[in-house]
């Protein structure tokens, strides 16, 4: 008598992944037929799984009837495109030809319990996976990258609850991963790069809501801090640089809708801001200067197509203009000066090629236009913060006093 042991292929398949089960698209009855070796134990089921009148499942048993592999033809095509191999009646491993072209490109190792231990890809067509995708419990917990085919991991990728938590990346083929990525419930927080491959992380990249917020640099490979830039959407909106290396910044600057602003800075290496420059579609417009470190701006310098036009000036420390100064073609021209700090003229003073050539007493005469008070460098601070909504005024990269020298680009 034939023995007919197929009776639990049906129970077995239904232990498979969810992926692996296939039904028939057309409401004909299935076609099945069986083959059997000399012994008269079943060796292979093939079925009409769609009813068009084509084998399309291949079943494959041993002598104790349990399967030792599955071929499917998925796309109906006459080839078989899925393999399920079994190990004492369970499934173990599977292999797919995704792409219709009849090359394995996806691979899946299977656990005693059915659920997927590790999957390869064929990322590029090399034939074998050049990606790895390694679970626990059904989630994905780590996958490791060749997609340069150069044999080296150049990028790993761990989960953590099913959600990308880090990515290690391997840029110029090391064998050294240089570029690190880290997430928060699967969102983008943080980037570290080592741009120049020498084993330090020269600029750091702080993300909110996946979008780039805030970036520091390391310029001087020190590893430290030495330019810091925000972002507000798409914009650069501050930035802040140590120009010298003595861990302070020395320069800060904002923008608005991507032109400078304002810059302010230490020009004295001295550990206080004394300048603030002002600009207007990218042109410097006003400077003011903190000429003697007392805390308040005392001399404000107006440009005009990128040349002095005219200055004002506080000398008795009151924030009160009381010497005026114009200019043509870059050169001093006249002086007023409120001598006795009554808010009027009482002095003029005429130049020509840059020597002083008359001058005269006015009997308290009015200035051309109201000058505005001196601000406090600290105002100055609040304002700029202000601007871009980033800083109090308690903020470290705000009130931090700078020990730094100019680099001379404004004078």
């Amino acid at each position: 008598m034939k023995r007919h042991l197929i009776k639990t292929a049906p129970l077995l398949l239904s232990c498979l992944p969810t992926f692996l089960i296939f039904h028939p698209t057309h409401a004909q009855q299935p076609v099945a037929s069986f083959y059997y070796d000399d012994q008269g134990y079943v060796t292979r089921q093939a079925r009409d799984t769609n009813g068009n009148g084509k084998m399309d499942r291949w079943t494959h048993y041993n002598r104790q009837g349990q399967i030792e592999r599955i071929e499917q033809d998925a796309n109906f095509d006459g080839k078989p495109d899925i393999f399920v191999y079994y190990d004492s009646g369970n499934p173990r491993r599977q292999e797919i030809a995704s792409k219709n072209d009849g090359r394995i490109d996806l691979w899946y190792f299977l656990n005693s319990d059915g659920q997927v231990e590790r999957k390869g890809q064929d990322t590029n067509q090399m034939g074998k996976p050049t990606l790895w995708v390694y679970y626990r419990d059904g989630q994905p917990v780590r996958s490791e990258e060749n997609s340069k085919s150069s044999g080296k991991l150049n990028r790993t990728v761990y989960f953590r609850e099913g959600k990308i938590s880090r990515v290690d990346e391997d840029t110029n083929g090391d064998g050294k991963p240089d570029n690190f990525e880290y997430y928060d419930s699967g969102q983008l927080v943080r980037k570290e790069l080592d741009r120049k491959h020498t084993g330090t992380i020269d600029l750091w990249g702080h993300y909110q809501d996946s979008r780039l917020v805030k970036q520091e640099e390391d310029l001087r490979g020190d590893g430290k801090v030495s330019r810091i830039v925000y972002f507000q959407g798409e914009a650069v909106v501050r930035r802040e640089e140590d120009t010298t290396g003595r861990e302070r910044m020395d320069i800060i600057e904002t923008f608005s809708q991507g032109k400078l602003t304002k810059r302010l800075r230490d020009t004295k290496g001295t550990g206080t801001w004394d300048r603030v420059y002002v600009f207007e579609n990218d042109q410097l417009r006003r400077e003011e200067r903190d000429t003697n470190e007392d805390g308040f701006f005392d001399l404000r310098i107006f440009y005009m197509n990128g040349q002095i036009h005219r200055q004002e000036g506080d000398t008795n420390g009151d924030r009160r203009v009381d010497i005026w100064v114009k200019f043509e073609n870059g050169e001093r021209i006249e002086q007023l000066e409120d001598q006795h700090s009554r808010g009027t003229i009482s002095a003029r003073y005429v130049f020509k090629n840059g020597q002083l050539v008359g001058q005269e007493q006015v009997a308290d005469a009015s200035p051309s236009s109201t000058a505005i008070l001196f601000a406090a460098v600290e105002e100055e601070l609040q304002s700029m913060a202000s601007s871009t909504g980033l800083y109090r005024s308690d903020n470290r990269a705000v009130t931090a006093a700078p020990k730094m020298e100019s680099d001379s680009t404004m004078k």
